[in-house]
């Protein structure tokens, strides 16, 4: 191994000589001014004290990917994060900060004809929206970054630095949503600078996204993969000071834990109350079969509900009716595969799932392998319903309530499907009720935030990543491909000059990505300790 690091520093090293000036490495992190004068200086607060979000108001600051009306994942759960955080008794300060695309780029997200020209406009919807579906106001404050839609990825990025967004005395605690995503081009200030404590909740399962577009050559896809992976780590690591997983779905990351921090809004759960009973004057709880929601992509388990019912069929000789709900660019192709096969499948279009139309379903199957949580099967079990879902790290918090059917091989779907049909769901207890609301994943959010550090910062391998990556961020190359190309960029926060060793970031990144191709992402931070012990950092 020392051999291997000795080669790759010699390598660096030639390869990067002249390339650039050697850049000051910080050795302490800027001390902003905390919101509340009465707690003592950044300086001396340890990592445990800040991370203690139970007991006292903070400043919350939840940065996010997407935003309403666009209806995806990344989009609807910050903001419920941010109005249920702000009703606490802690009677936090909390704010949203929602990237802003420009009215041309809108209809690429938005339903058709939908466009807001102005930003106060969009946040008027989205107070409604939660007037509407929640049945009470919020007291958030709503902010902007600047952000890009690029169609090749299917995501917004960044144009600027996001933490701009938010004034100084009120970067207190940062919640990144999807940080590996509004990270990998960051420009801007170092989060873990910026703000006093920084969590990180990985959404996405990009590595699968990444090894399993079958759109590129199959050497394409595992190195895309295996450098996203790498990358991923890398930023996490250099910017948050913790990470929550919403599932094992997702690979590891430095400084993680594994919890779903999400709920389902209490509509889903009075729903499902109001199913506890038979009706009055008879018949039967749910009136319907079996249906299935969710976005029309192949890769959003519908390749697994095709091939599953296919198999059923054959096992059973029953062709099951399934109400399929949803809309997506692969609707076209997947209707027509369904037709080809003869499968009673019937499209009913894109649905809100609290819809009265889906009240009356007995069993929604959910064969998705795609998803890190999935939303809609919390809604489905909050509202007294059996779910039919795989045995996969995504619905491990699921199998825990009676009415999740968990199978593994094609052969046990048919058993758990053909037993959904026959039995009635199980009437969900208080307990379960609670454990589905967004109360109780503002719990598990407080829980698993929390860190035993007594540190007062980063590690210095840490802070040295973030100053590379921040670096490599600004190359050319990177600045001619990445997201806002040849866009105005709006100019970075400038951050103070420090003393500290020096080092050439140009050679620090090129030993990185070359030493994560021949190891892995967890020689990121033993490279570091390598430049560190030699005296290069």
């Amino acid at each position: 191994m020392r051999g291997s690091i000795t080669v790759l520093l010699l390598w660096a090293c030639v390869v990067g000589v002249g390339c650039m000036g050697p850049i000051r490495v910080p050795s302490v992190l800027t001390a902003l001014t905390r919101p509340d004068p009465s707690l003592p200086k950044l300086k001396t607060v340890t990592l445990s004290q800040r991370s203690d979000l139970r007991g006292k108001s903070r400043n919350i600051c939840i940065i996010t990917t997407a935003s309403l009306p666009w209806m995806t994942g990344t989009a609807v759960n910050p903001l419920l994060r941010a109005v249920y955080l702000a009703r606490r008794k802690e009677r936090h300060a909390v704010t949203l900060c929602l990237p802003w695309i420009e009215p041309a780029e809108q209809h690429h997200i938005f339903q058709k004809g939908v466009v807001y020209e102005r930003r106060e406009d969009l946040e008027h919807y989205i107070r409604d929206w939660v007037r509407t579906h929640l049945g009470f106001s919020t007291s958030i404050k709503i902010t902007w970054w600047e952000g890009i839609y690029l169609p090749a990825y299917g995501s917004i990025f960044p144009i600027g630095d996001p933490s701009l967004s938010v004034p100084v005395e009120e970067r207190d605690v940062a919640v990144l949503e999807e940080p590996e995503h509004l990270t990998w081009f960051h420009q801007g200030m170092k989060w873990c600078e910026a703000f006093s404590y920084v969590v990180g909740i990985i959404h996405t399962n990009y590595w699968s996204y990444a090894i399993n577009d079958h759109q590129s050559t199959l050497p394409a896809r595992i190195g895309r993969a295996y450098v996203l992976k790498t990358l991923n780590v890398w930023c996490t690591r250099s910017y948050c000071h913790r990470v929550i997983k919403l599932s094992d779905a997702v690979q590891d990351f430095p400084n993680s834990v594994t919890m779903n921090i999400h709920g389902v809004r209490n509509r889903f759960i009075n729903i499902g109350a109001s199913r506890v009973h038979r009706p009055w004057f008879g018949g039967m709880r749910f009136s319907k079969g079996a249906y299935f929601i969710g976005k029309a992509l192949w890769a959003k388990g519908y390749t697994q509900l095709f091939n599953l019912l296919k198999f059923y069929r054959e096992a059973t000789g029953v062709n099951l009716p399934l109400d399929v709900y949803g809309s997506g660019p692969d609707l076209n192709l997947i209707k027509a595969k369904v037709a080809e096969e003869g499968l009673a499948w019937t499209f009913k279009g894109p649905l809100d799932h609290a819809h009265p139309n889906t009240h009356e379903y007995k069993i929604m199957i959910n064969p998705s392998l795609s998803d890190v949580v999935c939303t809609t099967s919390a809604e489905a079990l909050a509202m007294g319903k059996i779910v039919v879902c795989a045995d996969h790290p995504s619905n491990e918090f699921f199998r825990t309530f009676p009415n999740c059917q968990i199978y593994k091989t094609d052969v046990e779907f048919c058993h758990q499907l053909a037993h959904s049909i026959a039995t009635d769901p199980v009437p969900l207890s208080e307990d379960d009720r609670y454990r589905l609301s967004w109360e109780a994943a503002i719990e598990r959010f407080y829980d698993s935030s929390y860190t035993s550090s007594h540190r007062h910062r980063q590690l210095r391998v840490d802070r040295i990543l973030a100053r590379a990556h921040n670096h490599m961020a600004s190359w050319p190359i990177l600045r001619e491909t990445g997201p806002g190309c040849g866009k105005p960029k709006k100019a970075p926060e400038p951050t103070p000059k420090r003393g500290g060793e020096a080092v050439s970031l140009r050679t620090f990144g090129m030993l990185v990505v070359l030493a994560s191709i021949l190891k892995g992402p967890e020689i990121v931070d033993r490279v570091a300790e390598a430049l560190e012990k030699v005296g290069g950092v």
